[in-house]
C-alpha cells in the first residue's frame, strides 16, 4: 500500500516536469512584401536555422548637406529604385522562451541573428541631384543583422532587422522594416 501511495504521489510530478515539445521550424514559408515589394522564401535547414532568399524592389537614398553661403546650408539628396536579390542564413535563438510564455512561433515567429549577401541590380528609376552623385545604386554587399519576425492572425507578417553591412567596399548601417503577407503552407501547425 505504501508503494502505491508513493507512486500515485510521484506520477503527477513526472508528468508536470516533462519538457516542452521541441520547437520545429516550418519546412518552407512563402511571403509577399508590401513596402519594398517582392517575394521571400524561408526554408528550414535545421532545428533553429533557415535559408532566406528574397527578390524585392528596394530604394537607396543618399543625402548631403551643401554650404551655399557662410551662413546658409541646404540639403540635397539622390535616390534610386533597384531590383534586389538577397540570400542569407537566420539562426532563431528564442523559441524555447516564447513557448514557455505561451507565445506563438507560427511560421517561424521569433528573434534571430542573420548573415546575408545582397546584390542590388542597376536602377530602374533614379532621381539624382548634381550635388549628390549616386550612380546606378548597384553593387554587392554582405550584412550582419539582428532581427525579429512575427506572423500574426490572418497571416499578417512583420519583420524588423537592424545591423551593419559592407556595400561597395564601404561599411554602413542598415535597417529593414517589412510588412507583408505569409502564405499558408500544407500541414500548417
Amino acid at each position: 500500500m505504501k508503494t502505491l501511495v508513493i507512486i500515485l504521489l510521484l506520477v503527477p510530478g513526472l508528468v508536470i516536469s516533462q519538457p516542452l515539445p521541441r520547437p520545429v521550424l516550418v519546412k518552407s514559408v512563402w511571403r509577399a512584401a508590401f513596402l519594398a515589394p517582392g517575394l521571400m522564401n524561408e526554408t528550414r535547414l535545421g532545428d533553429r536555422t533557415t535559408l532566406v532568399s528574397q527578390l524585392r524592389m528596394s530604394s537607396y537614398t543618399k543625402t548631403k548637406e551643401v554650404e551655399i553661403s557662410p551662413d546658409q546650408t541646404k540639403f540635397y539628396s539622390s535616390s534610386t529604385v533597384n531590383p534586389d536579390l538577397a540570400v542569407g542564413i537566420r539562426y532563431f535563438y528564442n523559441f524555447d522562451r516564447r513557448l514557455e510564455k505561451a507565445k506563438s512561433i507560427r511560421y517561424n515567429s521569433g528573434n534571430y541573428l542573420s548573415v546575408q549577401s545582397r546584390y542590388r541590380f542597376g536602377a530602374v528609376a533614379k532621381n539624382e541631384s548634381e550635388h549628390v552623385p549616386i550612380g546606378t545604386g548597384s553593387g554587392f554587399g554582405v550584412e550582419a543583422l539582428w532581427g525579429f519576425q512575427r506572423t500574426y492572425r490572418r497571416n499578417f507578417y512583420l519583420n524588423l532587422a537592424l545591423g551593419s553591412r559592407i556595400f561597395r567596399g564601404k561599411a554602413e548601417g542598415v535597417a529593414d522594416f517589412t510588412l507583408g503577407y505569409t502564405f499558408a503552407t500544407v500541414g500548417e501547425r
